[in-house]
């Protein structure tokens, strides 16, 4: 995203929620966030579903990655999720890739839909 831009922030969707709760539950270490107080804004990332977080540092920098799943699109293409905390620790972006680089469908709407790499996307 561009600072200088227009930045236009909006809840999470539920799916999103979902995705969100289920990285940090399965990331190596927890991050306590308040999530209806969450705010984010689509990632210019051709449709794929990247977001980034509204953040209260003046110039949040990528930090760590805390927690790598995947899921099928609607189409079956997988599309992994990576959940990413600036370098004050706090959430970054929950960026989201299409394996083929088209836009992202769907998003998953049960935790069971969510897996963990490497996995087989049969």
């Amino acid at each position: 995203m561009n600072p200088g831009k227009d930045v236009h922030y909006r809840h999470l969707k539920n799916g999103e929620i979902l995705l969100l709760r289920e990285l940090r539950r399965r990331a190596v270490r927890g991050l306590a966030v308040d999530v209806p107080s969450l705010r984010v804004a689509d990632m210019d990332d051709g449709g794929m579903g990247s977001l980034r977080f509204a953040s209260t540092s003046s110039d949040p920098q990528y930090g760590q990655t805390l927690c790598e799943a995947w899921f099928k699109d609607a189409d079956g293409v997988p599309v992994v999720v990576i959940l990413n905390v600036d370098q004050n620790d706090e959430l970054f972006e929950l960026d989201s890739w299409k394996v083929d680089f088209t836009a992202r469908r769907t998003l998953p709407t049960s935790s069971a839909q969510i897996l963990d790499p490497p996995a087989t996307m049969e």
